[in-house]
């Protein structure tokens, strides 16, 4: 009989000790803050694709909101104007973060029967895709759906990616209308009403089919079938936004253009456009101030100053250069109809001209701000005081993607250029879309708890006026182009906050007209018809599409075919 040795055994114990231990390890890998696919919560992966698609939208506007003088665009040259990096944040979101959540959620969420969760992340995937093309054109797509198979995906023609996007939202729908379907714990937009989904999805059909009625002759009568039926967001309460909170750290749940004008300093933050400022106080009352006109005026801006009697060449030396009669004007300066605001706009708005690229002075205290709609800041009621970081609704704003305001515009676009009277006359989409956009606007403030004063609040007879001024000015218009005009410019104001679709609207129909142009120089280049690959994708990926050349006319989408020198 061997004699029994005391040390193999502990080793022994010790080895099946350290596999039985590595085994219980093993199955605690995974971390659960960062769960394998399989084993991933739809629900919290649906929250994640949302999140993600608020920041896409909210970084892409920052660019397309200057262009369409809704912000201080600097310039002074459309060439210099971006530099790749810009974009991207907007590129790393789209394609890491919304993407690709969307991608790794939707057969999960199909093999537990949530096929709204489905839809939801094939509807936000369809925003993001075609919101790429808008503004790049040839994007990855195909390749790209291969993840870390393919590094250096190709990219795909837009016209292609654009038929992508239909298709997704073709299958959201499906989705949404499948019998069965499990609730939906985390819908950020619709609280889980498949019916408005359904009408999102449909209203962006309408949307990109839109987009490419320039070069699509199948458009029309797919724009016709989407209008005839009627299954748009047509109500306020199917309106397609983002709600932002009030907490202002670890996270900052505010509106981030709140978080940037409304700060503990005191004082403004960025330069809001004088010529947006200008188009909603002044154009339509030749020019000067009505702080009477447009009733959205004191829910869209707060002006922290009043007058201009503070102002001195330190401060604001291009109000003292301007003399504030608007005379003083650059010899170059295009002459157009009730000349667009030089410097200031009058009655205490000041923000910046397109295209300054001037040094900020110390003018933080005067600039005026974003007001209580959409961002959830202050009501103007002639306080003429810096603002503060907690005033007003505290940053409880919204993204406006798409309201119904906009869906009326867009179908008195259709009936205007295509013909399309299904939905009404265009003078009565008109009407239909302003009166929506004024309700809406002017109620928000009681949504998030702003006290208006009943003193500068609009009255009925205010709201009939404005309509009576607009419709007069449509009726005063000879040609469909002139009414076109009158069309876009009004959905233009009501687009305050998103500058995504004012680009959009831009490149594809040029309107506004006479819109400000560059002040500093008299040849900014061409205006950017798309925006320069980011450097992460020129920089990361070896068959990235060609970098676009500094201030190229041929940089345009493919659903412009619009001329060169349409847009300064």
């Amino acid at each position: 009989m061997k004699k029994f040795n005391l040390k193999i055994f502990i080793a022994l114990t010790a080895i099946i000790s350290l596999v039985s231990c590595k085994k219980t390890l093993d199955s605690l890998l995974t971390n659960p803050n960062y769960p394998t696919p399989t084993s991933a919560d739809v629900d919290l992966y649906i929250n994640k694709v949302q999140l993600s698609f608020q920041k896409f939208f909210e970084h892409t506007n920052n660019y397309s909101g200057p262009l369409a003088r809704m912000e201080n665009w600097i310039g002074p040259l459309y060439r210099n104007a971006y530099s790749p990096s810009s974009f991207d944040e907007q590129w790393t979101d789209a394609y890491q973060n919304v993407i690709n959540n969307a991608n790794a959620l939707i057969p999960l969420a199909e093999s537990q029967n949530k096929f709204i969760q489905a839809g939801m992340a094939k509807t936000l995937k369809a925003y993001t895709l075609g919101t790429l093309v808008d503004n790049f054109n040839n994007i990855p797509n195909t390749e790209s759906e291969l993840g870390v198979a393919n590094p250096n995906p190709k990219a795909d023609a837009g016209a292609t990616v654009y038929v992508t996007v239909q298709a997704l939202l073709d299958d959201a729908i499906l989705d949404f209308q499948k019998p069965g379907a499990a609730a939906v714990a985390s819908d950020l937009f619709y609280g889980g009403k498949a019916a408005n989904w359904i009408a999102l999805a449909k209203t962006l059909k309408l949307k990109f089919y839109m987009q490419t009625r320039l070069v699509d002759n199948t458009a029309n009568a797919k724009i016709k079938a989407l209008i005839a039926e009627n299954n748009l967001i047509n109500t306020p309460a199917q309106d397609f936004v983002f709600k932002y909170a009030t907490n202002n750290s670890t996270p900052d749940s505010r509106h981030p253009k709140y978080a940037t004008d409304y700060l503990s300093t005191g004082g403004g933050g960025n330069y809001l456009s004088n010529y947006f400022m200008w188009a909603v106080a002044a154009q339509k009352y030749g020019g000067a101030v009505n702080l009477k006109g447009d009733p959205r005026l004191r829910f869209y801006f707060y002006r922290e100053v009043l007058n201009y009697a503070a102002f001195n060449s330190q401060t604001c030396p291009c109000y003292i250069n301007s003399q504030y009669n608007n005379s003083n004007f650059p010899a170059w300066y295009p002459p157009v109809p009730s000349q667009t605001p030089y410097c200031v706009v009058g009655s205490g708005y000041y923000g910046r001209d397109h295209g300054d690229n001037s040094g900020a002075p110390p003018d933080d205290t005067y600039r005026t701000a974003y007001g209580v709609y959409p961002v959830g800041g202050q009501f103007d009621a002639n306080q003429g005081k810096p603002v503060t970081m907690t005033l007003g609704g505290g940053g409880a704003g919204i993204s406006p993607i798409w309201l119904s305001s906009f869906t009326s515009f867009l179908e008195a676009e259709a009936n205007l250029t295509l013909g399309i009277t299904d939905a009404g006359d265009a003078r009565t989409l008109l009407q239909s879309g302003i009166n929506t956009s004024i309700t809406k606007v002017t109620g928000f403030a009681s949504t998030i708890n702003v006290a208006v004063d009943t003193s500068y609040a609009p009255k009925a007879a205010q709201t009939q006026g404005y309509l009576d001024l607009v419709l007069g000015n449509y009726d005063a218009a000879t040609t469909a182009n002139a009414k076109l005009n009158v069309v876009m410019s009004e959905y233009y104001i009501a687009l305050w906050g998103n500058g995504i679709e004012a680009y959009n609207n831009l490149r594809r129909t040029g309107m506004p007209l006479n819109l400000q142009p560059a002040v500093t120089v008299p040849n900014p280049g061409f205006f950017m018809r798309s925006f320069y690959y980011p450097s992460v994708y020129i920089n990361r990926n070896l068959n990235a599409a060609p970098q676009k050349t500094p201030g190229d006319a041929v940089n345009k989408v493919f659903w412009d075919n619009n001329p060169d020198t349409f847009i300064k």
